[in-house]
């Protein structure tokens, strides 16, 4: 097996023998690629180096032929050369820089992180007008012809490289960084950052009221709004754009000996108690109390055109009754989040 200096090997474990099963138990919810370092770039000629930069652990996850993963890493910590097979005399090729781990893993049981059942190599692809990167099966082809059993075996691609037509030395300019791995509940799924979501552009309400409020029960009045994207708010109520999935936060302030807040959905707010009731929350102190209570972070499911609202749902609560305005208030948000 192809491997300079025994420079790539697995992580140690049980002597030196890789433990596959404890592997892929760890690495199961990675994809194929390199987790960091393994940076390549050219040294002199056709010769490249990869890895051992200094900066980062040269670390990479490989998978054998039924998805299984294991690690493969840089071990030595130096630079790895290798060597570019001649250029085509007509046309291009793409060559890929492949590092393998033999599965089941042989070699020498007490040596540290098992060298001999590793090794780095070059797959050359076909020379074409339009050249492609070698298949699956030739680079199990060419880890077989290196020694190592091919068909079963672990294997990482960890850069490419285009090779033009009769070029002597390779420039940095033709090289590609092998893939990055990819993580989730199963790599390659889809899946997204909330870096990438533009919450601009979704549907959000929020209101409250800065203005004193009467001991009364019912839907909660508020005189300030701010929207966007559709939403509409009237009679107290948030007025749901689109269909789906919302995240509901509710908060009532005031004095009194108890205080009852329920949030509702519904196709209008003088549907009262019919609503559906979301979230629910109850405070209860002695007569002469400021107290305040909340409902936070309460998702629910509602229809374009029902309202999200909140209500006072006992009579012994005094909203911000004998408070400076805006000290305590009454707040209601809601915020769409998929459907």
């Amino acid at each position: 097996m192809t491997n300079p200096n025994n420079a790539v090997g697995t992580n140690a474990a049980y002597g030196g023998r890789t433990s596959v099963n404890a592997f892929n138990d760890d690495l199961a919810i990675y994809s194929r690629g390199i987790l960091s370092g393994w940076a390549c770039s050219p040294k002199s000629g056709m010769t490249v180096q990869i890895g051992g930069n200094g900066a980062d652990r040269d670390a990479a996850v490989a998978e054998d032929n039924a998805g299984n993963k294991t690690s493969i890493n840089n071990i030595s910590g130096s630079p790895i050369d290798v060597t570019i097979p001649a250029a085509p005399a007509t046309n291009n090729r793409i060559d890929l820089i492949v590092a393998y781990a033999d599965n089941p893993p042989s070699g020498t049981s007490t040596v540290v992180d098992n060298p001999a059942a590793c090794g780095i190599i070059v797959v050359s692809g076909t020379a074409a007008s339009s050249p492609t990167a070698p298949t699956n099966a030739a680079i199990r082809s060419a880890i077989t012809a290196d020694g190592a059993s091919g068909s079963t075996a672990y294997y990482v691609i960890l850069a490419q490289i285009r090779v033009g037509t009769g070029v002597t030395t390779i420039g940095s300019g033709v090289i590609t960084q092998g893939a990055k791995v990819e993580s989730g509940a199963k790599a390659g799924a889809n899946t997204v950052s909330t870096n990438s979501i533009d919450w601009t552009t979704l549907p959000y309400a929020y209101a409250y009221t800065d203005t004193k409020q009467n001991s009364f029960t019912g839907v909660i009045p508020y005189d300030t709004f701010k929207a966007n994207n559709g939403f509409t708010i009237s009679s107290g109520g948030l007025r749901v754009p689109k269909s789906g999935y919302y995240r509901i936060t509710a908060r009532m302030s005031g004095f009194g000996t108890q205080g009852w807040l329920r949030v509702h959905v519904a196709s209008s707010t003088s549907d009262s108690t019919a609503g559906t009731i979301v979230g629910s929350g109850l405070v209860r102190l002695a007569s002469g109390q400021y107290h305040s209570v909340e409902v936070a972070g309460v998702i629910a499911y509602a229809n374009a055109g029902q309202y999200i609202y909140a209500r006072n749902a006992d009579s012994g609560f005094d909203l911000n009754s004998g408070m400076d305005a805006g000290i305590m208030g009454t707040t209601i948000s809601a915020q769409f989040i998929g459907n």
